[in-house]
């Protein structure tokens, strides 16, 4: 049974915890909605096996199962910054270990979310406590050990970011039923029915979101209805899309991003722009990470799957290319890959490490680059991964060529060719030994775009890409039509996030 001890050091923290049933898992009938009343209300039926409800009292419990596949390695790979804390051994026995549960403080404006952080490493909703008595599969009688006896460290930023479901906008689930949402749905679905030709597309991206998440099917429905175009193929293609990606979205509450999640991902999207990237291969690498980390803070989440292909397209890379540098930033530790797609794309998750539980109020953050990185301009002839790096640390304050090689992780020699072919082409002013960013750089980047071939070089890279995914793939099946479909569906998604990215 659990001891006072370890009773008290969750009741000390206002934790809900709840009473098992017998030597199992289970908690007692009719107390699985306990709050933290209940708790404080009947100690007395805590004298045997018991659950903490995780994310009451400010702690976050992660479990690590073996006999699924976990590790507290792993989970150090996908968090490198993962502190020392609090361990209670769980009694799955697997030849591989006991399980853990590592537990961490977290702050209180987190709202957990259910879900799994990696093969066999996830977030449950309750889990016993150190001292309950389990009778397992093989008829032994185990028992839930404290075994790292200190105080629960803060959580890392990167996990809070994984965890948090974001910060609740104020609007009831109820709204979706509401005269006013009906009013809202309404005026979008009249946005996208009085559209033009050329600009559908660009409508739908806009108004699809709000209305799938209001209405689900009924919203497709209604903008079905209200398509006044002729390339119906490519609407059910789009309502497929929108529909997977934004039904049920507004349940239960309409939630804006993670503050946490925005500043990982900002960290990230930093590291990429204005991190040392040493060696031939580190530019190619940067731009692939900064690839990575867009895509999660457009699709607002940690993780994104993301084949070699789309990574082609997004960063104007040969795929051979984006292939090595993926795995080179997997063996460096930059990005973790934490599964897999039907496809067997990888889903990736940019690392964060070295950051705590505190968003910095004093650091100043960076402002918007002049020019994107991934920018097509930056596939024209005579420009490479160098050119992109140094133009950033230039936007950035960092002026001069000797700075720039030491803060880039390049030679003086090669700092000094790229900043010379920057002027030359207009996207860099020189001013004695400094140089700068002029205000009209978009406008050069995007007429230069065109003389220097990005685009076309784009553009053809595309093509290409397009065409390899509409071959056929071994047998013929019987749902060809099926796959067709759905290979138009992975181009809309890749040309939509494109858009979304200003790549196209």
């Amino acid at each position: 049974m659990p001891s006072m001890n370890y009773l008290q050091f969750y009741l000390d923290r206002e934790c809900v915890i709840v009473p098992g049933f017998g030597k199992t898992k289970k908690v007692r009938s009719g107390c699985g909605n306990w709050k933290l009343a209940d708790t404080q209300r009947n100690l007395g039926m805590l004298k045997n096996n018991a659950k903490l409800l995780n994310g009451t009292g400010g702690l976050l419990v992660v479990d690590v199962d073996p006999k699924n596949g976990g590790s507290v390695e792993a989970l150090r790979r996908r968090f490198p910054d993962l502190p020392n804390t609090r361990m209670v051994q769980t009694v799955t026995p697997h030849p591989d270990g006991l399980g853990t549960h590592l537990i961490f403080t977290m702050p209180d404006d987190v709202r957990l979310n259910w879900r799994e952080l990696g093969t066999g490493i996830d977030i449950p909703q309750a889990v016993m406590l150190p001292g309950s008595v389990v009778r397992c599969d093989d008829g032994m009688e185990r028992t839930y050990e404290l075994v790292n006896e200190i105080e629960p460290a803060p959580a890392p930023l990167g996990l809070l970011a994984v965890v948090d479901k974001g910060e609740d906008s104020g609007v009831p689930a109820d709204v979706v039923s509401s005269p006013d949402a009906d009013e809202a749905v309404a005026v979008l679905v009249s946005r996208f029915a009085n559209a033009r030709d050329g600009e559908r597309n660009q409508v739908f991206t806009q108004v699809a979101p709000a209305v799938i998440r209001l209405k689900g099917a009924e919203g497709a429905n209604m903008l079905r209805y209200a398509y006044t175009g002729e390339e119906d193929k490519w609407l059910e293609i789009a309502l497929k899309g929108a529909v997977e990606k934004f039904a049920g979205a507004a349940s239960p509450t309409l939630a804006e991003p993670s503050k946490y999640l925005r500043e990982a991902l900002r960290r990230v999207e930093l590291r990429a722009q204005y991190g040392k990237w040493d060696g031939a291969t580190g530019p190619t690498d940067r731009r692939v990470l900064l690839a990575i980390g867009r895509i999660c803070k457009n699709r607002q989440k940690m993780t994104t799957v993301a084949s070699v292909r789309t990574l082609a397209l997004v960063t104007g890379l040969e795929p051979k290319t984006v292939r090595s540098s993926s795995q080179r930033l997997i063996d460096s530790g930059h990005v973790c890959v934490v599964g897999k797609d039907d496809d067997g794309s990888p889903e990736y998750a940019p690392t964060v490490p070295g950051l705590t539980t505190v968003v910095s109020k004093e650091e100043s953050p960076i402002g918007d680059s002049l020019l994107d990185t991934l920018h097509v301009v930056w596939s024209g002839d005579g420009l490479g991964g160098r050119h992109s790096q140094v133009f950033d640390l230039v936007n950035v304050g960092i002026l001069s060529a000797k700075q720039i090689a030491t803060a880039g992780g390049m030679g003086y020699s090669t700092a000094r060719e790229v900043l010379t072919r920057l002027v030359e082409i207009g996207l860099l002013e020189r001013h004695g030994t400094a140089y700068s960013v002029p205000h009209q750089v978009a406008d050069i980047a995007d007429r230069l775009s065109l003389e220097l071939g990005g685009r076309a070089k784009r553009e053809r890279l595309a093509a290409r890409i397009h065409e390899e995914r509409s071959r056929p793939r071994g047998d013929a099946s019987l749902d060809a039509s099926d796959d067709g479909q759905d290979d138009e569906l992975r181009r809309w998604h890749e040309e939509e996030l494109m858009r979304q990215l200003g790549i196209i």
